[in-house]
């Protein structure tokens, strides 16, 4: 198991994102919400101790909006205090989702000294005109400094994200990216096409023909494109998006990959425990309010049934490159995967979409590029 911990507080909202986030305003209103709000991740916390049971924890993740944006020593404490009051593994994965413009020599040695391991920055882009019309703050200069920064901190396990399919980028500023990306000499690379959400600013100015996307074709070139250049310099393509040097996969996202449990705490947050999901409020004060009623902020709570529970095994598990092992899902479920998916098993298969090698099913080559096709199969 691990835990998701949700800070939606952000200095700007990127126009392509959906995730529940706040702008903050002015600074020390924003400390005080703030400073409350990391208090009731405790009480939030200590609500669901008692439903761990024999469960530990392997990783803690702070993602967002922008945990980096949270007063340091506070977020630092309340590292401190799960470590304490919950059943972690005497050396988790903690990581911290940080953009590139938010640390300093200071925020990196104080999260360090409380355990953070671990930092994923949002890269995107090495381009500063594709950044800027991505909403984003920082530019290219300060994900070179941001890694400079941590490596002086003696932090080695940096994650960096990046994306492609971007309005007005093209293959060879995608190269660029990748090729600035690994000579910064990351332990892990997220790359990720852009996907329009409803109710974000570039849906809206794609709707009024105001935003030309790239084309599935040549998304489709960028996404070879990530993966030659990608393993060529070391990095193993383990996941749909992906990419690690050995022993560097991100341990806390394999959970979700596999389809295993996980406790979430924050306002809108999404967990999977004890055989149930459940989001909770997307709403900062009243998540605030309820917890200080001493009640747990769910909003929606679904009992995920054994059918549905080995669908989503098998549809998440088939974003790995290593794919679902028979045995596990035997083990787990009571029975293999092809006495319950038979007829999609075998369709994907005649498909050349997944092959079954060594007790496990898998994607293929081809698959990798209809990933949507080879997921959705399982969902019925």
């Amino acid at each position: 198991m691990g835990v998701y911990v949700h800070i939606p507080f952000c200095a700007k909202k990127c126009y392509y994102c959906d995730f529940h986030s706040i702008v903050v305003g002015d600074r020390a209103k924003f400390e005080k919400v703030a400073n409350n709000y990391l208090l009731s991740v405790r009480q939030e916390a200590l609500l669901y101790r008692s439903q761990l049971g024999d469960h530990r924890l392997s990783s803690l993740f702070f993602g967002g909006g922008t945990p980096s944006i949270m007063p340091v020593q506070e977020l630092a404490d309340l590292i401190t205090f799960l470590l304490g009051e919950l059943p972690f593994v005497s050396t988790p994965e903690i990581t911290i989702e940080a953009n590139p413009h938010s640390l300093t020599k200071e925020s990196v040695a104080i999260l360090k000294k409380a355990g953070v391991n671990r930092f994923s920055l949002g890269a995107q882009a090495f381009q500063d005109s594709l950044l800027k019309s991505l909403g984003r703050l920082h530019r290219a200069g300060d994900v070179t400094s941001s890694v400079r920064l941590l490596r002086e901190q003696g932090i080695t396990n940096i994650s960096l994200d990046l994306m492609y399919g971007l309005p007005g980028q093209t293959v060879t500023d995608w190269q660029e990216s990748l090729e600035q990306a690994v000579s910064l000499g990351p332990k892990h690379l997220s790359c990720y096409s852009l996907i329009l959400e409803e109710g974000t600013p570039f849906a809206t100015w794609e709707a009024r023909g105001l935003l030309e996307l790239s084309s599935e074709d040549l998304q489709a070139e960028m996404y070879e494109q990530a993966r030659m250049l990608l393993q060529k310099a070391g990095y193993e393509h383990y996941e749909i998006s992906n990419f690690a040097k050995s022993g560097y996969e991100s341990r806390h996202n394999l959970l979700y990959w596999q389809n295993k449990p996980f406790l979430a705490l924050g306002s809108g947050a999404t967990g999977y425990l004890n055989n149930q999901r459940y989001t909770n409020v997307p709403n900062v004060l009243e998540y605030m309010g309820r917890l200080g009623r001493k009640e747990l902020p769910i909003d929606h709570l679904e009992q995920v049934p054994l059918e549905q529970a080995m669908e989503e095994t098998m549809m998440v598990g088939m974003r790995l490159l290593c794919g679902v092992d028979e045995g596990e899902f035997a083990e787990r479920f009571g029975l293999s995967f092809f006495q319950v998916f038979t007829e999609e098993i075998q369709d994907l298969l005649n498909r050349g979409l997944v092959d079954y090698v060594d007790g496990s099913l898998r994607v293929t080559e081809r698959g990798l590029f209809l990933e949507n096709q080879v997921s959705g199969a399982f969902l019925r």
